[in-house]
């Protein structure tokens, strides 16, 4: 790809309308000695992109506009720094990109080479693309957890994206004993294909927490619910991809070099106070039955994903739903947006870039 500039998806406001994404055109970038420019030929979307369209980041990483969209990408190189020694022009790649990287919704992106895998041969774009950012979370946050062969795991929306990963991951790399999930009553034959050996339909079970209590050894929260810690038996173990117990947590979300004016020092202080009384409130449960509760904050990791989850990929173990796959156009990424946005999507949102 020999150009000047390049298309990304970007916002120039904090939003949470759709409408008010666009596809600009900047100029193109030139590798680090220890990165790899590549050639999108998909992206997916996560909750976090729309969290930090919408703002909900700024107090622990000020960014400047346009805001450049994406944490996930799979694609060929085009170009490597010198130092890059795992990868060459031509190769399939995918990972999820570091926060100083972000913007994977485009033509092309420059990432770390140790964020990045080779995609298994039978594996395409679209796959590969979804798996970097919800697969990592999961397979950390079940580690965390300390999840052990044979044991019971509960894992709160077992078809959102970092939930089907922790299902398949669960099954096929832990060696759980028993997993049970909670989806809609449309998916629960799907979170069984993946590896649900239980599935609570939560229209249909409200209080599924009582029906469940004390039924397994570990927990992932992905939804934010204290509730889980009825779920989870005494001394067990949870962790959180979407509650915070206490403020000290954020700082672990801050970009050390990033500079910070002294009112955003003032407004990070008083969001971290808020943080402790919700908090502690939120995590009362889990204190009154020594569960032992952690939040999670993932690192990109190109090596996981080599060792663990592609060959589960390549033998088709593991297999990632896919919601929808929409075009790398103005529509297709604001059509895209509005389906993460809403919560409810079966799978991965994938943006196809290049076929």
């Amino acid at each position: 790809m020999d150009v000047d500039t390049y298309k990304v998806a970007v916002v120039n406001k904090y939003t949470s309308n759709a409408g008010d994404i666009t596809i600009a055109e900047l100029p193109r970038q030139h590798p680090t000695d220890t990165q790899v420019e590549i050639t999108v030929h998909a992206a997916a979307l996560n909750p976090l992109d729309f969290k930090r369209a919408e703002g909900m980041l700024a107090i622990v990483l000020p960014e400047a506009f346009p805001l450049k969209l994406g944490y996930d990408v799979a694609g060929t190189v085009s170009r490597v720094g010198k130092s890059v020694m795992r990868f060459k022009a031509g190769d399939r790649v995918y990972g999820r990109v570091e926060q100083r990287c972000v913007g994977t919704v485009a033509e092309l992106a420059w990432v770390d080479e140790s964020s990045l895998a080779a995609i298994p041969e039978a594996v395409p774009f679209t796959v590969a693309a979804g798996v970097g950012l919800a697969g990592l979370t999961a397979k950390q946050a079940l580690e965390n957890a300390g999840l052990e062969k044979g044991q019971t795991v509960f894992v709160t929306g077992g078809l959102g994206g970092v939930g089907m990963f922790a299902v398949m991951l669960a099954k096929h790399h832990f060696g759980a004993g028993e997993i049970i999930t909670t989806v809609s009553t449309s998916k629960a034959e799907r979170a069984r294909e993946l590896g649900a050996t239980r599935v609570v339909d939560y229209t249909q079970e409200r209080d599924y927490a009582r029906q469940l209590e004390n039924a397994a050894d570990v927990g992932l929260d992905t939804i934010g619910d204290s509730s889980i810690a009825r779920v989870v038996k005494p001394q067990g173990s949870v962790v959180s991809v979407a509650m915070l117990p206490n403020g000290r947590e954020l700082d672990k979300f801050r970009d050390p070099s990033a500079r910070m004016s002294a009112w955003g020092a003032f407004k990070l202080g008083a969001a971290k106070r808020v943080v402790d009384v919700v908090g502690w409130f939120l995590t009362r449960p889990f204190r009154a039955k020594e569960i032992r509760y952690r939040p999670l904050k993932m690192h990109p990791d190109g090596r996981d994903l080599e060792q663990t989850f592609n060959p589960l990929l390549a033998d088709g173990r593991m297999k990632p739903a896919i919601a929808n796959i929409y075009a790398f156009t103005i529509e297709g990424v604001q059509k895209a947006f509005t389906e993460a946005v809403g919560g409810h999507a079966a799978g991965k949102i994938i943006i196809c870039v290049k076929d």
